[in-house]
């Protein structure tokens, strides 16, 4: 049965109270990750970075997005924009470039992110795909049209807000999506993040890595909560996919 003060209090503000503890969750902290902080030396940032791809890509991350993505492009017809949010190194533009290059899809990512440092080290390791734009922007004013771009996804970064934020920001994505949203985050919960402490020798190459993975399982959602973060946002029939271990996708079609 659901706490009443819970109810009394979603339905005062409006938006769904997070961090609840129950035995298997941890009560979410909202802290700073040192990734997002100013005076960071590019060598670490880039240390950084390769070691959250390589979490993503062994550890369930990709295949989280590419699972829900990939049909959705492959039965679009035409030429289809991704607008990649907190896009990093930019490494999923270049996996969507490449089976789009292998299915003869006409497929163009817009690697966004609000640090120049980021794209600079995606240009600088491997260029941008030529079906691939690099915008620097910050995801909470998003520089485009309703309606402008296909998909709006995203990995690994819903985390980064607070509960109203997140909700502002689903508005907003869901604005400038035509076709609809796919963002795969991590969930909250004691078992990933004793994981991830276990396995930092070898995961976690980066100081920045080990700090910022503990923080970002600390300020991850579970999936209801992700649910109700995104009705809260108005979003059209949100769904939200368990991928193992501990990953999580918000599909939404409009």
């Amino acid at each position: 049965m659901r706490d009443t003060r819970l109810e009394q209090d979603e339905v005062a503000t409006g938006i769904p109270v997070i961090g609840g503890a129950r035995w298997l969750t941890p009560e979410r902290i909202d802290a700073p990750e040192l990734l997002d902080q100013p005076g960071n030396e590019l060598r670490d940032i880039e240390t950084s970075l390769n070691d959250l791809w390589r979490i993503n890509r062994y550890l369930g991350g990709l295949r989280a997005l590419t699972c829900h993505l990939f049909p959705r492009l492959r039965t679009a017809g035409g030429a289809v924009t991704c607008l990649d949010l907190g896009a990093g190194a930019a490494q999923i533009a270049h996996v969507v470039d490449r089976w789009a290059q292998r299915e003869r899809c006409a497929v163009r990512v817009v690697s966004l992110d609000v640090s120049l440092q980021h794209l600079h080290i995606a240009r600088k390791r491997s260029g941008f795909p030529a079906s691939a734009l690099p915008v620097q922007a910050d995801a909470t004013w998003l520089p485009f049209a309703p309606r402008s771009v296909d998909y709006v996804v995203s990995s690994l970064f819903l985390h980064h807000f607070a509960p109203d934020a997140a909700i502002s920001l689903l508005r907003s994505a869901t604005a400038i999506a035509r076709r609809g949203l796919v963002m795969t985050d991590l969930v909250r919960a004691w078992p990933p993040l004793l994981g991830f402490k276990a396995l930092q020798p070898v995961i976690g190459r980066s100081v920045i890595t080990r700090h910022d993975a503990v923080v970002s399982i600390r300020r991850g959602y579970t999936p209801g909560e992700l649910t109700d973060l995104a009705r809260a946002a108005g979003l059209p029939s949100p769904r939200v996919h368990r991928h193992f271990p501990w990953r999580m996708t918000l599909v939404a079609d409009k």
